[in-house]
């Protein structure tokens, strides 16, 4: 097996404040539902398309979605990408600490103002959004929002917190409700309409030696989030338990797999049972599989992101954290048996700057080729951009230019660079979101991050090219850009894309 030598990237800061000093998650995929080819997809929510008014809504022949979630500036934004004249819908404040503590930052030991918004999903008739750190950094929650809830909202709108939450009491018939769990914060819609969460369980402001607490996927009906919750705990499997239990994604043919952040592997489950019985009944099915160690892990490094290889198998990053921009970082192709397929072992290029690595979605056509999201802490231009990795039959190749169309985006507008993150693609292959936010978010700055939409076109992997356009520019029908002394435009962290593609009604 030929394996070329190449480097990639460390691994984004941002995904919550913990990502910035030991390390944050996309998320992701972190929140959609996902196919075999790792397309972040839903093509059956079971909601009306017209449920949620101008802000939620689609037109009755049905729309493509997209939900991004500016984590560090605790807000929900919702864009249709297709829309004529509107993509931007408008937004959902989750600022549900609002000034707690004036001026907290990374490293606060207290709750802060920390909510921190990661996975969400429109499914069931609500909006599902996971807050990390609410009510406290020790306890998550589940905020559910009814569709209906949304009506009424003229497009561009922002959903103040005190329309549905006060005096720490989340307002009738929005449903906040403590899932008891320590970082319960990637969230996966499954083709069975369920909502899988993946619990980190262990403290993202701890060093990573600390991360061994068995991580556990939740399991809840997306349709009654006040209804029962199924729990398993990762410690039954074969080879040892998941640490740290970060993204969930599908493989095809009811296998299901995790990444292990905390001992550095992936964890492959059966996932054939998870639509069937109660969800407790649903969630006991996920305790028995396998952890796949990743061979010569390197301790301390992120593995955090993978994507399914559409023949039961997954692609997965292993990169260093933002604190170690020299560090060495790989990617790993193994087979649900755990068998390894090819890796990456990722070293210097000779280009300015080093590498972090981001997100990873699969392209759903041709050989198997996977979109990956790249940074650098480098403002000199660095090693930044959406890289395409395929197989072509002997190995993991990189191609050796990231995608072209994208260059200009990385500029944030005020002589700074923004780092491509969070990947969500379409069904087709052939719209891709991608946020992009500072390597490092100043706690008092304003952070010029952005959302992109991207209509990708090419036919051979390394000859991609992309349509790009900036969703959070401030221009006719986007987002307002980012502007100083207005924190609702902030952009710290666009760290979780999900595209919805919602059928008509």
């Amino acid at each position: 097996m030929r394996h070329r030598s190449i480097r990639l990237a460390p691994w984004l800061c941002g995904a919550l404040w913990a990502g910035c000093l030991p390390d944050n998650p996309s998320v992701g995929d972190t929140s959609s539902g996902t196919d075999s080819t790792g397309a972040d997809t839903d093509t059956d929510t079971g909601d009306d398309a017209a449920a949620g008014g101008e802000l939620l809504g689609c037109p009755p022949e049905g729309c493509t979605m997209l939900l991004a979630v500016q984590t560090l500036d605790d807000r929900i934004e919702v864009f249709v990408p297709d829309h004529p004249d509107s993509t931007y819908r408008g937004a959902v404040s989750m600022d549900l600490k609002a000034n707690e503590c004036g001026g907290c930052g990374p490293g606060d030991n207290g709750d802060g103002r920390l909510d921190e918004p990661f996975g969400v999903a429109r499914a069931g008739g609500f909006l599902h959004v996971l807050t990390g750190h609410y009510p406290t950094r020790q306890e998550g929650s589940l905020v559910a929002f009814p569709l209906s809830v949304f009506e009424g909202r003229t497009s561009g709108s922002v959903v103040p917190v005190g329309d549905y939450f006060g005096a720490s009491q989340f307002l009738d018939p929005v449903v906040g409700r403590s899932l008891g769990e320590v970082e319960p914060i990637f969230l996966h819609q499954h083709a069975s309409g369920r909502l899988v969460v993946g619990v980190f369980n262990n403290d993202l402001f701890a060093s990573e030696e600390t991360w061994t607490q068995t991580g556990k996927l939740l399991v809840i009906d997306s349709t009654d989030p006040e209804g029962e919750i199924g729990s398993v705990t990762l410690d039954g499997l074969a080879n040892g338990p998941c640490w740290g239990a970060s993204q969930v994604v599908d493989l095809g043919g009811g296998l299901m797999a995790v990444a292990c952040d905390g001992n550095e592997g992936v964890a492959v489950l059966d996932g054939s049972g998870l639509g069937g019985g109660t969800v407790v009944d649903a969630a006991a099915t996920l305790g028995t599989g396998a952890l796949c160690a990743l061979p010569g892990a390197m301790p301390g490094k992120r593995v955090r992101y993978l994507a399914p290889d559409g023949s039961g198998g997954f692609v997965v990053g292993e990169g260093p954290t933002p604190l170690d921009v020299n560090g060495s970082a790989r990617l790993w192709h193994l087979g649900a048996d755990c068998g390894l397929l090819g890796n990456l072992q990722l070293s210097d290029t000779g280009g300015p700057g080093d590498w972090q690595l981001g997100e990873i979605v699969r392209l759903p056509a041709g050989i198997p080729t996977w979109l990956l999201a790249s940074g650098s802490s480098s403002t000199m231009g660095g090693l930044r951009g959406v890289f395409v990795v395929h197989d072509s039959g002997d190995g993991l190749e990189l191609c050796p230019e990231p995608i072209a169309g994208f260059e200009s985006a990385w500029d944030d507008g005020v002589g700074g660079r923004v780092e491509p993150f969070a990947l969500a693609l379409t069904s087709d292959g052939t719209g891709l979101a991608v946020g992009a936010g500072p390597f490092i978010a100043d706690p008092a700055g304003v952070g010029y991050g952005k959302v992109l939409w991207a209509a990708l076109s090419g036919d051979d992997p390394c000859s991609l090219s992309v349509s790009v356009e900036d969703l959070t520019d401030g221009g006719p029908g986007h987002a307002p850009a980012a502007v100083a002394g207005d924190p609702l435009t902030f952009r710290r962290g666009p760290n979780v894309v999900v595209i919805q593609e919602i059928p008509g009604s």
